[in-house]
């Protein structure tokens, strides 16, 4: 993949996180400063872009605050286990340890379809007020 293809799916992935979290910190329920953390660092490519992998968090719940989820990461682990539970974790793994050549079109669809998805269902929902 291109420098830019990679960019172009990491905007799309941190969208697509923030939607999944109802656009609010998992963390605080804050609306604003939002960051979308990887559980499993992005250097691993079988989990990079898949959306189960992120946590949308405020930039101090992120990086910035003392029990952040890069400053505090063990505490973080088990807040998450705590919130999401063992079977995602464990899911979680196992698509991290297997190894998987990612394509661009492959997982740039993924993306689009799961942010597509959202804003019908937002468009649905809308109209139903």
């Amino acid at each position: 993949m291109t420098r830019s293809e990679i960019k172009k799916l990491d905007k799309l992935w941190s969208e697509a996180v923030k939607i999944a979290a109802g656009n609010k910190c998992e963390k605080s329920g804050k609306t604003r400063y939002l960051n979308s953390h990887h559980f499993y660092s992005r250097s691993n490519q079988s989990v990079r872009w898949y959306i189960p992998n992120g946590v949308c968090l405020t930039s101090g719940n992120h990086t910035l605050c003392n029990d952040s989820a890069h400053k505090a990461p063990a505490d973080f682990v088990e807040y998450m286990i705590e919130q999401r539970g063992e079977e995602w974790l464990n899911e979680l793994r196992v698509r991290k340890n297997t190894i998987k050549k990612q394509f661009f079109h492959e997982v740039k669809e993924y993306l689009d379809d799961f942010i597509a998805d959202y804003k019908v269902t937002e468009e649905s929902y809308g109209k139903e007020k």
